[in-house]
């Protein structure tokens, strides 16, 4: 009898123990093998996921050159650490300390590379793209489609994994934003010396000529003798991207004057472009190709069954009016701009429910197009808001009612041959009052 009332304690204390030593252990020791050093500030569960998704699926030849959440494979540095460390965002000493902060926690997220060049609402977070490359089996050689490419976060992913890009955006801002971070990847190490020393004239070339951006070049070219003439294209572009962010701060703060504004982001931005070309140098990366285009993802000119792996962003323009946000950049590129609203996927229509209603009959379009384009047993990986609030004032429902747009897409989807793989939920920060949650969907032919 004194056995059996003795044996739940020994029980008991058993698994006490067990308790303790998978405590101690910690959650990583019993989801990656050992030697899996994990990226820090990891703190959201869809990071650990794929993270989890790139340890099982790469070689660690693959997790060591193109992992996203790993900084370290059996004591051996990953490129993604040489790539993020360092100081590639040179943050100006007036920026407040939450925005230091940020690229602090951010380090390997987001900022580094060239996509620190020019803030843009909405745009991803660099290290979960190249993660979701990864575990859809997208390897060097390969081409990835992006038909909404806003800042173009994919193609400059891409093109640093080896990985050729196609990148398609109905803005012409867009096109050039994209187009300039691709193209600082390859701009020679070093040919930026004593451009900032160049910042007033350069600022008054561009200020005083309030004209269309092909006509600023000719201007440009006359008053400034650059180094390496074989990138001067690359060169002009960085340096008027760096004019239109410093235009928006101006007009946002006053805390500094316009010319002030643009030395500190030029200089910023030619920290950020000798830093990467350092690394590249290091690391033995050639960039790969990126083809970006201005055009309509309803109707891609792209041949059918020639694409290896696509990711997206659908606009979130009940969220974001991303052609308001953009106006005072586009009036350098379109004369006339509301005829961008005919191809701005979400803009079209008068009240709610109608932009809702053309929204779903362009997504559909846009996803068959994806279906089409994409080779047999491949991904397509769509990363899309709920927009719960904006769709239960669109369909005059409750919320609890709404179908989110997540589920909408997979539906679309579905309808076009795929099959649904996953969906991995990740809350949106910024954004609060009007999304607060996205999904990753991913999908496969």
């Amino acid at each position: 009898m004194a056995e059996r009332l003795n044996k739940p304690f020994k029980n008991l204390t058993s698994r006490v123990k067990n308790s303790a030593s998978v405590i101690q252990q910690g959650m990583y020791y019993n989801l990656f093998s050992e030697g899996f050093d994990i990226s820090p500030n990891l703190n959201e569960v869809y990071e650990l996921a794929l993270a989890y998704y790139e340890s099982k699926i790469l070689t660690k030849e693959e997790l060591i050159k193109n992992s996203a959440y790993f900084v370290k494979i059996d004591n051996i540095f990953t490129n993604h650490y040489f790539i993020c460390t360092g100081d590639p965002v040179k943050i100006p000493e007036y920026s407040s300390s939450r925005l230091k902060s940020f690229f602090i926690n951010n380090q390997f997220r987001t900022g580094y590379a060239t996509h620190g060049l020019f803030p843009y609402r909405g745009k991803f977070h660099p290290q979960m793209i190249k993660a979701i490359i990864n575990i859809m089996g997208v390897k060097s050689g390969d081409t990835i489609l992006d038909p909404m490419m806003g800042s173009g976060t994919v193609p400059v992913e891409a093109a640093l994994m080896g990985i050729n890009a196609i990148g398609i955006d109905s803005s012409p801002f867009c096109q050039f934003m994209a187009q300039t971070k691709c193209d600082a990847l390859k701009i020679t190490h070093k040919c930026l010396d004593g451009l900032i020393n160049m910042y007033e004239r350069l600022f008054s070339d561009f200020n005083s000529c309030q004209k269309k951006i092909d006509a600023q070049r000719p201007l440009f070219f006359k008053n400034n003798k650059l180094s390496d003439e074989a990138d001067r294209e690359k060169i002009f572009n960085l340096v008027f991207l760096a004019f239109l962010d410093s235009e928006g701060y101006a007009q946002r703060s006053k805390k500094k004057s316009h010319i002030e504004y643009f030395k500190s982001i030029l200089e910023r931005y030619i920290t950020a472009v000798n830093k990467i070309a350092v690394v590249e140098k290091h690391l033995n990366i050639t960039p790969a190709q990126t083809s970006l285009q201005m055009d309509d993802a309803r109707n891609l000119d792209i041949e059918s069954n020639s694409i290896d792996g696509i990711i997206f962003s659908p606009p979130y323009s009940f969220a974001i009016d991303y052609l308001n946000n953009d106006l005072s950049h586009l009036r350098y590129f379109e004369k006339n701009i509301l005829k961008l609203n005919d191809n701005m996927i979400g803009m079209r229509g008068k009240s709610l429910r109608e932009k809702y209603n053309i929204y779903l009959e362009d997504m559909d379009k846009v996803i068959s197009e994806c279906a089409r384009v994409l080779k047999k047993d491949r991904f397509c990986t769509i990363i899309i808001g709920t927009n719960d609030s904006q769709l239960s004032k669109a369909l005059k429902i409750n919320k609890e009612n709404v179908s989110g747009l997540n589920k909408i897409v997979v539906d679309i989807g579905l309808s076009k041959g795929m099959s649904h793989v996953r969906s991995l939920p990740r809350q949106i920060i910024g954004m609060a009052n009007t999304m607060r949650q996205e999904y990753i969907v991913i999908l496969q032919k």
